[in-house]
């Protein structure tokens, strides 16, 4: 039997900080060379894709991973399946869309916090969609936050969005007139747009800053240009793997060899210490979020031991 737990009750059990611990699980195996993952593969059908992407989660000898469709009317529909790799029996099958957007917020946070200045007060978001709600909730665990400033094409959705997560974070969140607005100043900027343009330019950044760019996760789309990667001393991915087939950001600098893979250092090197991380508060930083599998694999993992505990999900007999 395994226990189907759905969205409403993921909701309910998961937090940001469960997300977070998630997040530093994965990283210490990463660092440990523990860690074993596919990338994102991508079937394209007539009229929907499919795609999927896998990991183990060798602490607790788990293996699963994240499959969905994406179809023309829009339709996403995220699960987690998560099976033992002792007995091979499938534990879990978690509905995903929530799981997502904590686990991608938590994996910026522990960017911001290894690669951010420690004295970072002031954080610049482009994007206010979905996503961007638990960027700015968890970054603001790791960082004690005095003003968030955003920026979005619509400006309803914009100043919904501010004033919504003014009351959510406990922290002044004001909507800005441009995208430059949210660069300029600033101490952490995170895009986290579904554009398929630039929308923050290396020529903008200032010393010290750090950026998470989250929103882009195939290989011909980008937010940022080649001058923004150029101008950071550090710039660090969660797979190289992965960002070797859906970082936009960078795979036209690794085409013209101006950029080799092995000079990306992985988030989870940088955790445990094998890679250097900010050298200096004059360093500009950047991560290159793309996600893996065994953020949703541990952070599923949470989900499972926390809804057998409170006695919720439903048990399915899938393999009868």
């Amino acid at each position: 039997m395994a226990l189907l737990i759905r969205e409403a009750e993921v909701h309910t059990l998961l937090t940001v900080d469960d997300a977070i611990a998630a997040v530093r699980e994965v990283l210490e195996a990463q660092g440990a060379g523990s860690l074993s993952e596919q990338p994102r593969r991508r079937v394209a059908g007539q009229d929907a894709v499919l795609s999927g992407l896998f990991a183990t989660h060798p602490g607790r000898s788990l293996i699963g991973g994240k499959v969905y469709v994406a179809s023309k009317s829009g339709g996403i529909g995220f699960m987690i399946p998560i099976w033992d790799q002792r007995s091979a029996r499938l534990l879990a099958l978690i509905e995903g869309d929530r799981l997502g957007q904590l686990r991608t917020g938590a994996m910026s946070a522990v960017a911001a916090d290894l690669l951010a200045r420690k004295d970072a007060t002031r954080l610049g978001m482009i994007g206010a969609g979905y996503q961007a709600e638990t960027q700015l909730e968890a970054i603001a665990r790791v960082r004690r936050l005095e003003k968030v400033t955003v920026y979005a094409r619509s400006r309803d959705r914009l100043e919904a969005f501010c004033r919504r997560m003014s009351q959510q974070a406990g922290v002044p969140v004001v909507p800005a007139a441009s995208a430059l607005e949210c660069v300029q100043g600033q101490d952490v900027v995170v895009t986290i747009t579904g554009a398929k343009e630039t929308v923050l330019f290396g020529k903008d950044l200032e010393p010290g800053q750090h950026i998470n760019a989250a929103g882009s996760n195939r290989a011909h789309d980008r937010e940022i240009d080649d001058e923004a990667v150029r101008r950071a001393s550090v710039v660090a991915v969660d797979s190289r793997a992965t960002a070797e087939i859906e970082a936009g950001d960078v795979i036209p600098l690794l085409a013209r060899g101006e950029l080799q893979l092995q000079d990306l250092p992985e988030l989870g090197e940088i955790y445990t210490g094998k890679r250097q991380g900010r050298r200096g508060d004059q360093d500009i930083t950047l991560f290159l979020s793309q996600g893996i599998a065994a953020l949703d694999v541990a952070t599923g993992a949470i989900v499972l031991e926390k809804a057998r505990a409170a006695g919720m999900g439903q048990e399915v007999d899938f393999l009868s």
